[in-house]
Order: C-alpha cells, then sequence, then structure tokens
C-alpha cells in the first residue's frame, strides 16, 4: 500500500510540473498580478486556474479569460465573473491551487464560495473590490433577462471530489434558488484530473476524425474552394453530439445554450413532426482539415460515403445540441428527420479565411416568432390608431426606438398587454418566456391579447406606466432595506407591473384619452412604494425557502400573492 502511495504521489509530482509549466506557457504577461508585485504564495497560479475555468467552461481563450479575473482583496470569495450573453450565463469561479496535486476543496472554502454567490444572487457587491464592482451591469443583466443561468464552478488541482458534506452549503443554495420549472442556479466541479486532460489536449487541438459519413442527394462545388453539401440522417448527429459533446464547437462562436426558447421548438417538431425537420431548419455546417470520399465508383450522387478529419461544428449548435437531446429521450422518433450539411474542406483554405467563414456563419439574421405579428392586420390597425395620439408603433423587424418620447415598440406592448390582462398566467409568460406570447398570431396567449378589441388607448397608456414603473423599481432597489426587498425589486418587476394596472385601468380615461406624461410618475410610484415592501411580506410568509426569480414565474405562486394584496385591502 505504501508503495502504491508513494508510486501515485510521483505521478502527481511530475503532472502537477507539467500543469504549472502549461499555465504559465498560457498566461505570462496576460493576468494582471499589480497587487502582488513580488508574489510568492501561488497568487499567479491561483488566478491562472480561474481563467482555465473559463477556457474549459465557456470557451475563451486564454487572452481573453485573463480579462475576467476578479481576485484580490475583497472579492467575496470569487475569482472570476464572466458574462457569456451568447450561451446566456454567467460564468462564477471560484479556484484553488493545492501544488501537491493531492486532496480535495475543504469545507470552509466552499461555504465561502457559496456565501460569494448569494452575494450574486441578492445583487449585493457592496464592499467588493473593483474588479467585482466593474462587473455590476452583467450582474445585473444576468439576474433581470430571462433565460440567463448562474453557472458556478469550484476548480482546484486536487486529486479528489468534494464529498457531500463539504458541498453542503452549495446544495443548499442550489436548493433555495432553483424549482422544476427552472435551473436558475447550476454547479460544477472540476479537479486535477479535468485540467489534466483540458490542458493536454489544448482548446482547440482535439482533432475529431469521424469516418464512413453517409450523405444522401450530395453535391460538390469546387471552386474556389472544395464544399460538398447534401442531407444526412438526424441520428448521425445525434450520435456524433452523443461521442463529442462540445467539442464538436471548438471553432464555433458558441456552445450548446440548452432549453432556450428556440431550441424547444426545434424540440418540439423533432419529437412530434421529425419527417418536417428539414424544412423548418436551417442545416448544420462542417470545417474539416481533410476529406476522403469513398468508394468512388459509384456513377450517381444518390449516397456518398465521406471519411472527414480535423472536424468542428461552425454553425449549427443549436440544431446538433438539440438532436443529441432529443435521442437521449426519443432515439426512434427523432432518428426519422433528415438535415442539411455543409462539409468545407480546410485543405487548400488558409487560417484566415476559415476563420471569415465562421464569423459570417453565425451572423446571419433569425426570424423570431414575433416577426410574423407583422402579418397580423390588428397590428396596422393599432398602428394607425397610434398616430392619431401622435405616437408611432415600431411592429416590425429591424424598426428600433429612436425616440421614446413620441414611439413604442411591439416587444413593450405584448409585454405591457399582457400585465394588463386580469389573468395573471400571461404575466407570468412575460417574466418566464415572453416569446410565448407571439408563438402562434392564431392562438391564444396572443389573441386574448392582440385582437379586434384590443384599445390602443389602454395599450399606449399601460406601456407608458410599464416604463416608469420599472424605471422606479430600479431606483427603489438601490434603495432596498434589505436582500429580499431588492430582489423583489429585481424579480417581481413584471408581476408589480401587473397588479399597479389592475388598479390604475380602472380609471376611465384609461381607455379613452392618452396619459398626460407628468402624472404618470405621480400616479404609479405610489403603488410601487406600498407593493414593494407588501409582496416582500406576503413571499417571506408565504414561500419562505423559494429564491424570488422562481416565485414570479410560477402561476400558481403568483396567484396566491395577488389574492393576498386583494384581500388585504
Amino acid at each position: 500500500m505504501q508503495q502504491r502511495e508513494r508510486v501515485k504521489m510521483g505521478k502527481n509530482s511530475i503532472n502537477m510540473r507539467r500543469v504549472t509549466t502549461k499555465v504559465h506557457e498560457l498566461f505570462d504577461g496576460k493576468i494582471d498580478m499589480s497587487d502582488f508585485p513580488n508574489d510568492t504564495s501561488n497568487h499567479f497560479e491561483t488566478r491562472a486556474l480561474a481563467a482555465v475555468a473559463l477556457m474549459m467552461m465557456a470557451g475563451l481563450e486564454a487572452s481573453q479569460a485573463s480579462k475576467h479575473i476578479t481576485d484580490g482583496h475583497h472579492d467575496m470569495g470569487i475569482d472570476a465573473l464572466y458574462l457569456d450573453e451568447v450561451q446566456q450565463k454567467l460564468f462564477v469561479v471560484q479556484s484553488k491551487w493545492r501544488s501537491d496535486g493531492v486532496g480535495s476543496a475543504d469545507q470552509d472554502e466552499m461555504n465561502s464560495f457559496a456565501q460569494g454567490i448569494q452575494r450574486i444572487l441578492d445583487e449585493d457587491l457592496n464592499g467588493a473590490n473593483k474588479k467585482i464592482s466593474a462587473k455590476s451591469a452583467d450582474v445585473d443583466k444576468a439576474l433581470t433577462q430571462m433565460g440567463y443561468q448562474i453557472h458556478s464552478i469550484f476548480i482546484h488541482t486536487g486529486d479528489q471530489r468534494a464529498n457531500t458534506y463539504v458541498l453542503r452549503s452549495i446544495s443548499k443554495l442550489m436548493d433555495q434558488t432553483n424549482d422544476d420549472m427552472s435551473t436558475i442556479l447550476a454547479f460544477d466541479e472540476l479537479n486535477f484530473r479535468n485540467i489534466f486532460e483540458f490542458l493536454s489536449k489544448g482548446q482547440e487541438q482535439a482533432n475529431i476524425d469521424i469516418d464512413d459519413v453517409i450523405l444522401t442527394n450530395w453535391g460538390r462545388v469546387s471552386e474556389p474552394y472544395t464544399v460538398y453539401y447534401g442531407t444526412i440522417s438526424a441520428a448521425t448527429v445525434g450520435k456524433w453530439y452523443a461521442d463529442f459533446g462540445n467539442l464538436l464547437f471548438a471553432k464555433n462562436i458558441r456552445f450548446y445554450k440548452g432549453n432556450t426558447e428556440v431550441n424547444e421548438g426545434m424540440k418540439k417538431v423533432l419529437l412530434q413532426e421529425p419527417e418536417k425537420f428539414y424544412y423548418y431548419n436551417n442545416g448544420i455546417k462542417l470545417l474539416c482539415q481533410s476529406i476522403q470520399r469513398k468508394a468512388k465508383d459509384s456513377t450517381t450522387n444518390a449516397t456518398g460515403l465521406f471519411a472527414l478529419s480535423g472536424v468542428s461544428l461552425v454553425n449549427g449548435a443549436q440544431t446538433t445540441g438539440t438532436v443529441g437531446a432529443c435521442f437521449v429521450e426519443n432515439p426512434e422518433q427523432a432518428g426519422k428527420a433528415k438535415i442539411m450539411i455543409q462539409i468545407v474542406d480546410l485543405s487548400n483554405i488558409d487560417p484566415e479565411t476559415a476563420t471569415q467563414i465562421t464569423r459570417l456563419s453565425n451572423t446571419q439574421n433569425r426570424i423570431e416568432n414575433k416577426d410574423f405579428a407583422s402579418l397580423d392586420p390588428e397590428q396596422d390597425r393599432i398602428r394607425t390608431e397610434l398616430s392619431f395620439s401622435h405616437y408611432s408603433y415600431l411592429y416590425k423587424s429591424g424598426d428600433s426606438i429612436t425616440n421614446p418620447d413620441n414611439q413604442i415598440s411591439f416587444d413593450e406592448a405584448i409585454v405591457a398587454l399582457a400585465c394588463l390582462n386580469k389573468e395573471v398566467s400571461y404575466t407570468v409568460t412575460a417574466k418566464s418566456n415572453v416569446g410565448a406570447l407571439s408563438e402562434d398570431i392564431t392562438k391564444t396567449p396572443y389573441k386574448a391579447l392582440v385582437n379586434p378589441s384590443t384599445n390602443s388607448f389602454a395599450l399606449l397608456n399601460a406601456v407608458l406606466f410599464m416604463r416608469e414603473i420599472e424605471r422606479y423599481l430600479q431606483e427603489k432597489k438601490t434603495q432596498a432595506r434589505n436582500n429580499k426587498e431588492r430582489l423583489v425589486c429585481i424579480h417581481a418587476n413584471r408581476f408589480i407591473v401587473h397588479v399597479a394596472l389592475q388598479k390604475i385601468a380602472n380609471n376611465e380615461w384609461f381607455n379613452t384619452t392618452v396619459v398626460d406624461k407628468n402624472n404618470i410618475r405621480t400616479l404609479s410610484n405610489p403603488f410601487v412604494d406600498a407593493f414593494v415592501p407588501q409582496i416582500t411580506q406576503i413571499i417571506n410568509e408565504l414561500f419562505p425557502e423559494s429564491y424570488p426569480a422562481n416565485i414570479f414565474k410560477n402561476i400558481t405562486k403568483c396567484r396566491a400573492v395577488e389574492e393576498r394584496i386583494n384581500t388585504s385591502e
């Protein structure tokens, strides 16, 4: 046993030296060490390790990852903080460098990290260092914008993983923050094995080779570069994702984002109408270091067999990830789908052109559900009516507000109408999945909000009051008496607009004239002043263990809160 342990320690020592050398190669001269000019306590390695976590989990290059280090005095137990607006994740990293490469995280370290995460969730950055304070806008966006997740990462060079006891504080925090409907807080532990494997392979050096790729109805473009195109089975793509995961996307600008609105739409088609998936989906694009066509004696292009070397998927990450997820759920049904594919041969393409192909493949405009609303005659009717009130209604894709004093947008209008409706479920949808409000202009919820009875005066007034209420909530957030009240200002914004509009809209003028801008603040702010502490008290009584973000994305809980508000009058 002793001999075995000595061998293990020897391997750990050698591999730690290799990892140490590698992190210095990657980060020397890139990480700010001005606060520790004569570092003798592994501060550099600790910061480099946090940057490695961002390389591994967020797909950043070393120079990019280095810019998001927050380690130092008053760092709240957070060594790196990075907002990925593509993946819609706020990465929160704690790193611990173990020079001997043994051990794991201890309880004090994990408790400190949990406390730092809690402060992020509470948007409590008071007393934090300048590096963290500079990230306040990123934190605010991650907490207030729909679809974002807080992805916490504890990375260390120990050879063991933390046990259940050590992870208690993190587990408790996740239980309090998440519910069955959404995962706001995620957690990953990365240890020496994960780090060593990543650094040994390199971020962009994973050589993925795929043999026997079958394309149907395929073709070839030879000039100026060689590209093969055709149709591939979803079963094949699903297996790629199962085998390689995010390594497929090494050169992509984004990873698979998970259960977004768009991805859920793809999943629905795959599982319910797989034969139509080909017509609804834009397909995928691969870059390959080399392509070999096999079975060249074939006389038709009905079927082609190819061997691909050095594969990277540069467009279609969401398609690929969704197909992979569907295969876990129902492989037989998803396997019926077909996907368009382009395969670019890089053997005669310079690196700059390859990068340009990747970039431009990911900058195409996508048609969103809301764009179809422009086809609804009711939208033009509302536009015409609002023009008589000297307001422009911008409901077509590409329109943007340049003068809020006399312009409102469709995005504002659909949310305001949801909050104005007496049924709080629409408000919850506006908070949890706003795209669903305009997913199908022939059905509810869209038809319940936009129809011949939709009053243009009420719509405009609802938008104007919503703007002021949300502005005032931002102000109230900075004046909150405690963390829970601050979280109510952040996460209950749509709900507060809803309950306020139920009171304000009872005025006769709401449906017959445009409210005087000078009166909006006078009319709305007292409601906000009353509702914020009242709602805070109610949720403390009804849902003391629930994280506020989840409360206001839950129809049942919102109905309970609204009922308490109404019965207390």
